[in-house]
């Protein structure tokens, strides 16, 4: 029963981080780009995109687990991206 449990903690803690980036990406919605809005909300959280001083990210390399986590979730974040493709293609129409 515990290591049921814990499969389940598990596999509940990680569904509950994969994707963190797609859904900052859309619910912001000041991302320049039109595609991919999850990575680069990753992008922009880890400080490799941005020049406005990157307090975000200035944040987030003060706390040690953010920047693991959201490298993490990128693959996560891309591949709902993808999925997510004819969506965003709709919108810019």
């Amino acid at each position: 029963m515990k290591g049921i449990l814990r499969i389940g903690s598990a596999v509940s803690l990680a569904l509950l981080l994969a994707g963190c980036g797609t859904m900052m990406g859309r619910m912001n919605g000041d991302s320049e780009e039109p595609y991919y809005k999850g990575v680069d909300g990753n992008l922009h959280l880890l400080g490799v995109r941005g020049g406005d001083g990157m307090p975000s990210a200035v944040i987030c390399y003060m706390m040690i687990v953010c920047p693991l986590i959201t490298v993490v979730s990128l693959p996560v974040d891309a591949a709902l991206d993808t999925v997510l493709l004819p969506v965003d293609y709709v919108n810019t129409l």
